[in-house]
């Protein structure tokens, strides 16, 4: 990965709104991968950057549209990374901009399936995004 695609995935994991605007200005790929096969939306799913998430989005144009449902290695699309982590308000970003609920990762779960963090934040996460975004 060249430094230019560490500087994406650093600042989306980090995230560092004013760097990814600025990397973006200066024509970053958004949707440059790593070696994870990760994209810079994986990052801030994950970490629940909504911020991030937002940048990301608004940042989409027809002709360099960001990739909602790419997987990463093992089939993990950014919305099963945020379900998985109990962002529901980054994945309830994502699935409104259009990312696929129904996607298998390649154990075979949904993003709402994804066991995460159990117990009790797991069940608000995912009653939230339905609350929001209706049942997949």
């Amino acid at each position: 990965m060249d430094s230019s695609a560490y500087c994406r995935h650093y600042a989306a994991s980090k995230s560092r709104i004013d760097i990814g605007r600025l990397l973006i200005s200066r024509g970053a790929d958004y949707n440059a991968r790593d070696k994870a096969n990760q994209l810079p939306l994986h990052r801030a799913a994950s970490t629940g950057s909504t911020g991030f998430i937002q940048l990301l989005l608004d940042s989409s144009t027809p002709s360099n549209k960001l990739r909602l449902n790419t997987a990463d290695r093992i089939g993990n699309t950014p919305l099963h990374l945020a379900m998985d982590s109990a962002h529901a308000a980054g994945a309830v970003l994502l699935i409104n901009a259009g990312a696929d609920r129904t996607r298998e990762n390649l154990d075979g779960e949904t993003p709402e399936t994804m066991p995460g963090v159990e117990g009790q934040e797991q069940k608000l996460a995912r009653q939230y995004v339905i609350d929001h975004c209706g049942k997949p």
